[in-house]
């Protein structure tokens, strides 16, 4: 068997060049030897494959328009399969992603990772970055309830106030004037289609980046030490990848099931007394445009990101010393450690406010939405809904009189026509049953001595049928 499989293994290498491929992907040098300091990219990117399977499934029932969308994300919720399960994964996993950017950010800045000729790959990390952000804003429109309309709402009239092209901006994002079909349609088709074909682009682009620049290794020892001590990266830092990957999937799943994807009521728009908020990654800067009122509020919606970013983007440049430990990178370390102290005080600020000054109507719009959750799925007719309403009786006079010809459920057969399909109004069928010739069916025989109160009911359980 083992002489079958190594065959077969060298006739698909000729093919393929399968072994070639492997030794580059699974030999590649770690200075410094395996380390679960590492695994942060291998999370992050199992992390969006989780989310691209999940997004999958969840995409088989969504529906983009204002009239589906929250029904069918209620319907994923409360009616599929497990879906319950997938859709927790989803929405917790768009914060793991979040979470796993900043500390594999963190982790680079702080070794120093960032230095000797990666600045390009310190650039597409930083437009990784901004990707998972746009999923996050794009998704939290889609479920279409309370939470996620007036929320995008806030979000589109920040990037209104752009200088000069803020209303077209708003135009574009809102595909009109209103947030409805169009702006769903928009958002989803991005957060499906655009982002997803951006993020594994750029993936694949760092992946070759990180490898054509060799790993940076531990920033406390010398290149030389860190070269002396390699391990390949299969087996062992495979392993520990694993195992941070399965941790990681174990947590979202017991978080997901121990509190399941929120779900308020549907979006009302006329509803002015509820109070938006983002999700907790952008309450930081939810909360500075609290202290930019009018024609500052540029300086809190667009300067201080736009500073930050910058700040964050042209780091490889202006640090041009080749040092990477962090006690002889005093700025720099004092100035991250600086700008996470003042991030995690203004969303404790954020927090504490909504605690205190916004309590009860925050606990109100929480309790609609278990309220909301709690309650059943009660399926329709149209479209994704698993019951149909059973079809009433037929009159028990059209079960004497009419059923020889018509079938006893209006199916048809050889005598007369069905009648799921009678295109008249219920007047002319009960003219009809009273006298055929006159409304041009001369093959039906009169039912005389049918009182009009029956004839009216056989023609209003003939209009059901064709409902």
């Amino acid at each position: 068997m083992t002489h079958l499989i190594g065959k077969l293994y060298d006739w698909l290498d000729e093919r393929t060049g399968i072994k070639g491929v492997l030794h580059e992907v699974l030999d590649e040098k770690i200075p410094g030897g395996a380390r679960f300091a590492y695994v942060l990219g291998s999370a992050l990117i199992l992390v969006f494959g989780l989310q691209f399977v999940t997004g999958m499934f969840l995409t088989m029932y969504y529906v983009p328009s204002v009239e589906d969308a929250h029904r069918t994300v209620e319907y994923i919720s409360k009616a599929v399969t497990s879906g319950w399960l997938i859709r927790g994964l989803h929405h917790y996993g768009s914060s793991a992603m979040i979470i796993l950017v900043g500390l594999h950010l963190l982790q680079v800045v702080i070794w120093g990772a960032y230095k000797n000729k990666r600045e390009v790959l310190w650039l597409v990390g930083i437009g990784l970055m901004m990707v998972v952000l746009a999923f996050s804003l794009t998704g939290y429109l889609l479920p279409w309830d309370m939470k996620a309309y007036f929320g995008t709402q806030v979000t589109v009239n920040i990037a209104s106030e752009v200088p000069f092209l803020g209303d077209f901006i708003k135009r574009v994002m809102l595909g009109g004037t209103t947030l409805g079909t169009i702006t769903l349609s928009r958002f989803f088709m991005v957060h499906v289609i655009i982002l997803p074909a951006s993020i594994m682009t750029m993936i694949a682009l760092h992946l070759y980046l990180f490898r054509r620049a060799k790993p940076a290794g531990p920033f406390n020892l010398t290149e030389a030490a860190a070269q002396a001590k390699t391990d390949t990266f299969f087996p062992k830092q495979v392993f520990k990848d694993a195992v941070v990957g399965l941790v990681v999937f174990i947590i979202l799943v017991v978080v997901a099931s121990k509190w399941p994807a929120p779900l308020e009521p549907k979006a009302n728009p006329a509803d002015i007394n509820y109070i938006a908020r983002p999700e907790w990654y952008f309450l930081w800067l939810f909360q500075t445009l609290k202290y930019f009122q009018g024609p500052y509020a540029i300086i809190g919606s667009m300067v201080i990101p736009g500073v930050v970013m910058t700040v964050l983007a042209t780091l490889p440049f202006w640090d041009r010393s080749p040092e990477r430990h962090p006690r002889k990178r005093p700025k720099v370390i004092f100035g991250l450690f600086g700008g996470l102290a003042v991030i995690g005080i203004l969303m404790g600020m954020a927090i504490q406010e909504d605690r205190t000054v916004f309590k009860d109507t925050f606990a109100k719009q929480h309790a609609a939405g278990e309220k909301f959750m709690a309650q059943p799925f009660k399926p329709k007719e149209t479209g994704f809904e698993t019951e149909k309403k059973a079809k009433a009786a037929p009159p028990a006079i059209f079960e004497t009189r009419c059923a020889m010809c018509h079938g006893k459920a209006g199916e048809g057969n050889m005598v007369g026509p069905k009648l799921t399909a009678v295109t008249r109004s219920k007047a002319d069928i009960v003219k009809l049953i009273e006298n055929p010739a006159a409304v041009g069916a001369a093959k039906m025989p009169p039912m005389a001595g049918i009182p009009e109160a029956e004839r009216e009911k056989i023609a209003e359980w003939i209009l059901s049928l064709r409902d």
